[in-house]
């Protein structure tokens, strides 16, 4: 039991609580007054703050009666480009400083048209800057004889560039490390300052700036990713919107610019292009030659003059055979078919089998002939072309359909001949058509494709309709053209298969399928897919 000392302890400890209890409720009382108060008086100062911010603003009818955030003023929207990676097309780099210009001008529009999805960035103004090693660049772009062989020949470009628009400007950075140096450093300014409300990054083939876009995952209305030659997939993992120029930057990776060592005065940039195979044509010196008329004469007794023109076809009478003087007439005239690729006679020709200088000879070792889906783009952006540096379209890569898919494509071929312009065209205006519509296999569809790609397109490399089905240039690893049965002519087996640029797609009506290359049977031709199973 607890001793009276100890309870009276206990109570005066009680009163003592209960008192320090009232005096903080009181205090409690008198602070929230103060507070009430205080709220009172500043909900009276906000008002008279408004009610004179709306009397001086007498321009705006339906000014706010609340507090907006102001919005900063000069908005803009950067363009940060490395141009060592992202190089512009060949056709604006050719026409130097008319290209700088026009090449600023197309930017700014389709950034213009992008911006008009992003609300905060519709007003801005677009601010472009690209950062590049002007001498390094001159040179890969003279060894592909894209522009001349001086030092800084990209130099008029990018003044023309930096002329067409007030804040566009193409800066030489010196070396790869000062673009990265100023790429940083700008993105970093940028995106600090409230006024940019957007950047575009073209910048994407080195992962030496994934670090500082790492904390912007995500900002889709803050950044956005620009698709260009190298482009590197570990972009992908931030998760930002990828948009693609391609008639602005180049699709395909320059070549290495040549080492030069230090007492060479001048390097020559070979060339990239896909040269003829070796003719047998002799070369000639001043040295050779009593003047300009003066001919030589090659291995197969075919006389050159000093340009490489045939004028002169030894008389084959006697070496094989021919005692007619009408069959050796004829056997001095170079035979047109061996000089397109291929003669069915050979031998027994009656026309002499002399190479041309101006048409290319297809042989089994013509260039670029292997390893064909490393150079052909594996998909293409929708409604563009792919074109190489000659300005030849070029397919998107099909691998040869493998033996099991060529069963099921014969089994259905057999059975009823598909129709080409329904399954490929998506249309087929024929009246009471003959041919199959029914939905086909996976693999019957993909052999159909490949089938109307081995198929040339009347257009040739000149073609640019938006989903052409037919062949542009001839995919087959080692096909040595007509010799072999295949259907596409000769320039479509000595185009460079690189792509070096991307142009928009015309819309226009397509024919039907099959009308100019099958004939009645429509399909295709099984024969076509029977051979190329067996090839």
């Amino acid at each position: 039991m607890l001793g009276a000392a100890k309870l009276d302890s206990l109570d005066t400890r009680l009163e003592q609580f209960k008192l320090s209890n009232q005096n903080s409720q009181h205090e409690l009382q008198t602070l929230l007054k103060e507070y009430s108060q205080l709220l009172e008086d500043y909900k009276v100062l906000w008002n008279a703050k408004i009610r004179e911010a709306s009397k001086s603003n007498s321009v705006s009818s339906n000014a706010s009666s609340s507090p907006v955030l102001e919005k900063p003023r000069n908005p803009y929207v950067l363009v940060l480009i490395d141009g060592n990676g992202y190089v512009f097309n060949d056709e604006l780099v050719k026409d130097k400083e008319e290209g700088g210009m026009r090449a600023a001008r197309m930017l700014n529009d389709v950034v213009e048209k992008l911006l008009r999805e992003q609300p905060q960035a519709r007003d801005a103004r677009v601010i472009a800057r690209v950062y590049a090693d002007i001498t390094n660049v001159s040179k890969q772009l003279a060894k592909m004889k894209v522009i001349g062989l001086e030092k800084r020949s990209l130099m008029p470009f990018a003044a023309g560039f930096t002329r067409a628009l007030g804040g566009f400007d193409f800066m030489d950075s010196l070396d790869e490390e000062g673009t990265r140096f100023k790429i940083r450093e700008t993105f970093k300014f940028a995106a600090e300052d409230t006024a940019c409300s957007h950047i575009l990054f073209a910048a994407c083939h080195d992962t030496n700036y994934l670090p500082q876009l790492v904390p912007y995952n995500g900002l889709q209305n803050k950044i956005t990713l620009i698709q260009g030659a190298g482009f590197d997939t570990e972009f992908y993992q931030l998760g930002l919107t990828v948009a693609q120029f391609p008639t602005i930057f180049r699709w395909s990776k320059l070549v290495a610019a040549p080492s030069t060592t230090k007492g060479s005065s001048s390097v020559k940039a070979p060339s990239t292009k896909a040269s003829a195979p070796a003719r047998d044509f002799p070369k000639t010196s001043a040295l050779d030659r009593d003047d300009w008329r003066s001919t030589s004469v090659g291995a197969d007794s075919v006389s050159y003059d000093a340009n490489g023109v045939i004028v002169g076809i030894p008389d084959f009478a006697a070496s094989d055979g021919f005692t007619s003087k009408a069959e050796a007439t004829k056997k001095t005239k170079p035979c047109r078919y061996f000089q397109k690729g291929f003669c069915r006679w050979g031998n027994k020709c009656a026309f002499v089998h002399a190479p041309s200088p101006t048409v290319p000879i297809l042989t089994p070792t013509a260039p670029n002939r292997t390893n064909i889906s490393s150079y052909l783009p594996a998909t293409l952006p929708p409604n563009f072309i792919a074109l190489n540096k000659d300005a030849h379209r070029l397919d998107a890569y099909l691998r040869p359909p493998t033996p099991a898919e060529w069963l099921v494509y014969n089994a259905r071929f057999h059975r009823q001949k598909p129709c080409n312009a329904h399954h490929l065209s998506g249309t087929c205006t024929n009246f009471a058509c003959p041919f199959d519509h029914h939905p086909l296999e996976v693999e019957t569809q993909y052999c159909l494709e490949y089938v109307l790609k081995c198929s040339p397109c009347p257009r040739r490399g000149a073609c640019r309709i938006a989903e052409c089905v037919h062949g542009h240039v001839c995919q087959k690893e080692g096909c040595v053209g007509q010799a072999k049965g295949c259907k596409l002519k000769a320039d479509a087996h000595v185009a460079d298969l690189k792509v070096a640029s991307m142009v928009p797609a015309e819309v226009e009506e397509l024919p039907v399928p099959g009308e100019e290359f099958g004939g009645e049977d429509g399909g295709g031709g099984a024969g076509v897919g029977v051979y190329e199973g067996a090839w």
